[in-house]
């Protein structure tokens, strides 16, 4: 039967953004490598409904080690400044609110909330079945050949505003605290101190203060069987989504792995390819793009 894989990509976003990515990209991989031990290494041969309580439970438990990033946040930071890139911010709380403040006398710099978090899509493979589950919206595409031709089809379930589910979920459940903005279709709070605050998702990993106004850490599920025509899977965060579609994705990582290239070959192409194009735009600016790229034999 063999071992299960497990591959994920976490794109942090917000102050401290990679620091929630990197703990719970490590606590979700400790949790499930515990759990498969737990089944005799078969975790993805269980039913769907064990199975998929096996990978939210892990998330929940990723996500709740992320929050240890607003026990104790570092006093000063390096980050990204408006346009500018290297400035130095300062811990401070006004009003209660943990927020960062540029050390830039004579700019303009607009203060920066401590309030993050990080998407999370995870693919595990045991012999022919995966198992995909995210929160957010970094995607994963299966990529199979029909005819010599490139057939690919998303495999995750994006949670923004876009989503007519997760718009009706805020509407139903958050409607007093959260809406979906029309024209952004970003997650918008309105009441409360944290009021007028804006997120681009709707689920996600360490947004300690935003669970209550509807940022969920439950993953969707996704289990399937590998075809004799799957050839590869893309993982990737949604600067990829936003200047390519599946296919365009799919065809540019083919090329490479036609070509005898590596997994990791096909990744570096695609992000590359990606933040040319982004940059080409009329927007010149490329967002969070990282890559994973996983060939099957």
């Amino acid at each position: 039967m063999g071992e299960a894989t497990n591959l994920d990509a976490s794109v942090g976003h917000g102050m401290l953004g990679e620091v929630i990515a990197q703990t719970a990209g490590q606590i979700l991989e400790e949790s499930l490598s515990a759990r498969a031990k737990h089944n005799g290494c078969n975790l993805l041969m269980q039913p769907a409904d064990k199975l998929k309580g096996a990978v939210t439970s892990a998330f929940g438990k990723a996500h709740q080690a992320s929050l240890s990033v607003y026990d104790n946040p570092p006093g000063s930071i390096t980050y990204p400044g408006d346009g500018m890139n290297n400035m130095r911010y300062t811990l401070y709380r006004p009003n209660g609110l943990p927020t960062y403040r540029a050390d830039m006398s004579g700019f303009k710099i607009c203060d920066r909330l401590l309030e993050c978090g990080t998407t999370c899509t995870l693919a595990m493979f045991q012999a022919d079945r995966v198992c995909i589950a995210n929160v957010g919206d970094s995607s994963a595409v299966l990529v199979s050949l029909s005819d010599d031709d490139v057939v690919a089809r998303f495999v995750t379930v994006d949670h923004n505003g876009n989503n007519n589910e997760e718009v009706q979920r805020i509407n139903t459940q958050h409607s007093r605290v959260a809406e979906i903005c029309n024209d952004s279709k970003y997650l918008r709070i309105h009441t409360g101190m944290w009021a007028g605050y804006e997120l681009g998702v709707t689920r996600a990993l360490g947004h300690k203060h935003l669970e209550a106004h509807g940022v969920s850490c439950e993953p969707a599920v996704n289990t399937f069987e590998l075809q004799p025509e799957d050839a590869c899977l893309i993982i990737a965060s949604d600067g990829v989504w936003d200047v390519m579609d599946a296919r365009e994705a799919a065809n540019r990582v083919m090329d490479v792995i036609s070509a005898g290239g590596s997994a990791a070959e096909a990744a570096k192409r695609l992000v590359q390819d990606t933040v040319m194009l982004a940059e080409c735009s009329p927007d010149g600016d490329a967002d969070n793009t990282t890559a994973l790229v996983a060939v099957f034999n």
